[in-house]
């Protein structure tokens, strides 16, 4: 069978979930015996000009074509966020050399939803995974400018209110003008690319009408849309996309997998963090948690991920940490086939985040060596983690909540054990992919 993966990004430049799964389906398909190609973009914000070339390369035995783009340097650069009908034109041109027998997507966060019309066009069946909230949310993460939790049923003014909240220009006019006023003038705006591509507008101010209208067609035409998780699911259809979506649980990678090591280090508790250093993911509500006076003696904090990018949020994070070095450590990325390792070093995972993820892969990494987690009572988290079952949950972007959770494992000296004795099995990626062929052959069949 020949397969085309078309995604946002791919190892080895970008290593985060969506990443990951498509980098696990092509792997295992490969391993099977299929034909794989992926295409994705190398790189989506930088270069002369909107299109700036392609290239072909092998990355662990997987073709991979990498899609250079601009797109602020498009035509109109806020409609080429979600429709690029130069994108569709290029696809023509490949589905006719590469021939796929069916096309995955697992993300247009980057490529637009203009690909799923070529490859309709085309008629080639198409199953898309989805990863985030991109087809229903400009930011893909549900999450308001006031780090307000959104449930993705709002109207097209609220979508360009909550885009250009922290716009200097639309904040001074709301200041001095009526809001039904301003909110009609900015959807005007919105519809004009001269004025919604001035600097200030230019990938915020889109035309939210237009974006609805078409990502809930686009959404429409593939044969099989598929959710990790059932918040994910049920979040998109209450949004007003009619259509069905099926739930099928991600597999996993579990070849890194080493015995657990019990031991603690000097009696201590080791909590940990795996994960990308942003805001959404919450990092700061973990180090406002762990209050010196409460666990000194009883608790360190590992952190794993790149801390070196020098944004302003790495800046805080490492303010905020300073004067606490023996017991908050900054180990930095690792390779995958090190992370059996990395868990064998941490009691307890923490994920903090503040958005409504809608499956994070650590979660099932960490349960993969009987790690328990501590995690937000929010989105697809409060999905797989089980309070008092495999884990414990706090109240999100609540410090103090999460400060009691963190110290329970210390004042119950029973919990850690009861919680890894709730851990299910993990499902492996050779089910998963097993899961998508059948679905694969039935399309391809039909």
């Amino acid at each position: 069978m020949k397969i085309l993966l078309v995604t946002n990004f791919f190892p080895p430049t970008h290593k985060a979930g969506t990443e990951k799964r498509t980098f696990g389906y092509a792997s295992e398909l490969l391993r099977l015996g299929h034909e794989v190609q992926v295409v994705c973009a190398g790189i989506w914000d930088e270069g002369n000009q909107y299109w700036n070339g392609f290239s072909d390369e092998i990355f662990l035995d997987i073709p991979v074509r990498r899609i250079y783009l601009n797109w602020r340097l498009a035509p109109n650069p806020n409609e080429y966020l979600y429709r690029s009908p130069l994108i569709a034109e290029k696809f023509q041109i490949w589905l006719n050399d590469w021939q796929p027998d069916v096309v995955h997507i697992t993300s247009c966060y980057t490529l637009t939803a203009s690909v799923i019309k070529a490859i309709n066009d085309f008629g080639i069946p198409i199953v898309l995974t989805l990863t985030d909230y991109w087809f229903i949310c400009p930011k893909h993460t549900l999450l308001r400018s006031n780090n307000n939790l959104c449930d993705g049923r709002t109207t097209s003014q609220e979508c360009l209110d909550c885009m250009l909240t922290k716009n200097r220009t639309y904040r001074q006019i709301n200041r001095i003008v009526n809001i039904n006023q301003v909110s009609a003038t900015l959807e005007w705006v919105s519809s004009k690319p001269a004025l919604s591509n001035l600097r200030g507008f230019r990938g915020m101010a889109l035309d939210m009408n237009d974006r609805k209208e078409y990502l809930r067609k686009m959404i429409n035409i593939p044969e099989f849309v598929v959710a990790p998780s059932l918040h994910l699911s049920e979040t998109v259809k209450n949004s007003g996309i009619s259509r069905q979506i099926y739930l099928i649980h991600s597999g996993h990678d579990l070849t890194w997998l080493e015995p657990l090591n019990e031991s603690r280090t000097n009696g201590t508790v080791r909590f940990g963090y795996i994960g990308q250093m942003t805001p959404i993911k919450g990092l700061h509500i973990l180090l406002s948690a762990f209050k010196e006076e409460l666990f000194v003696n009883q608790a360190t904090v590992s952190i794993y991920g790149n801390y070196e990018d020098g944004s302003a949020y790495i800046d805080q994070i490492m303010s905020s940490s300073k004067g606490r070095e023996k017991m908050i450590t900054f180990k930095g990325e690792f390779s995958h086939d090190q992370l059996g390792s990395v868990l064998s070093e941490i009691d307890i995972l923490i994920v903090p985040s503040i958005w409504q993820e809608n499956n994070p892969r650590v979660i099932q990494e960490a349960f993969a060596s009987k790690t328990p987690v501590i995690g937000s009572n929010v989105g697809g988290i409060a999905e797989f983690v089980e309070h008092e079952i495999n884990g414990l949950l706090f109240n999100r972007n609540d410090e103090d909540d999460l400060c009691h959770q963190m110290y329970r494992i210390i004042d119950e000296p029973d919990l850690i054990q009861k919680l890894r004795a709730g851990i299910k099995p993990v499902k492996e990626i050779k089910t998963e992919v097993e899961e998508l062929l059948e679905i694969y052959k039935n399309l391809i069949t039909a």
